[in-house]
């Protein structure tokens, strides 16, 4: 059926593509939000303690909306530790190919990240306390992700070093997270990268 608006104007035609393209970035848009929101509620509540409701209430849509993009919550907590991982991993690589000197201002790039956004560093460390024991995919990426650290750090330092620094790192997000008004998370970074 052609539109009256089509006929008086041919060149004026319904922008069916752009339409489709607009759903198609407001269900991005929303996933988004969906994640962010996720973000902020595992990181301040936990994972174990957050719902659904809650959730899609502080992204402003319904619970149905978060279980349409995501499918359930543990998809979404998939989600969420995909943006966590892939933000970490732009913020180490942009220095990968600089050596000793290159890790440290990677560490320190991502101690003043870590400072202004502080829901991402308190979701990691709940996530991960949560997720110590058991036979979780969780725990599995937590393990990986951690081994991979390790890896890559043992390749400039050696392993002892590169064991030394992920248990500094972790220590040092946990201590800043209890008492970030005393403890300066980029002085602490600079102290030990410094001294190793």
């Amino acid at each position: 059926m052609i539109t009256r608006t089509a006929r008086r104007h041919p060149d004026k035609l319904p922008p069916i593509a752009g339409v489709k393209g607009q759903v198609q970035q407001r269900g991005v848009e929303r996933r988004r939000a969906l994640v962010d929101a996720a973000i902020e509620l595992f990181g301040a509540q936990g994972y174990a303690g957050t719902g659904v409701a809650a959730i899609a209430a502080r992204a402003g849509v319904t619970p149905s909306a978060l279980i349409h993009h995501f499918g359930s919550k543990e998809n979404l907590l998939k989600a969420v530790l995909d943006e966590f991982d892939a933000r970490a991993a732009a913020r180490v690589t942009q220095h990968a190919d600089q050596g000793v000197e290159g890790l440290k201002a990677a560490l320190l790039a991502d101690a003043d990240y870590t400072m202004a956004h502080k829901g991402l560093a308190t979701l990691h460390v709940v996530l991960q306390a949560e997720h110590l024991a058991g036979d979780t995919d969780v725990r599995a990426r937590f393990l990986a992700r951690n081994r991979a650290l390790r890896r890559a750090f043992a390749e400039l330092l050696g392993e002892d070093r590169a064991t030394e620094l992920v248990a500094f790192l972790e220590g040092a997000l946990t201590l800043w997270l209890l008492d970030p008004a005393t403890v300066d998370l980029r002085a602490l970074y600079e102290g030990h990268l410094r001294r190793l």
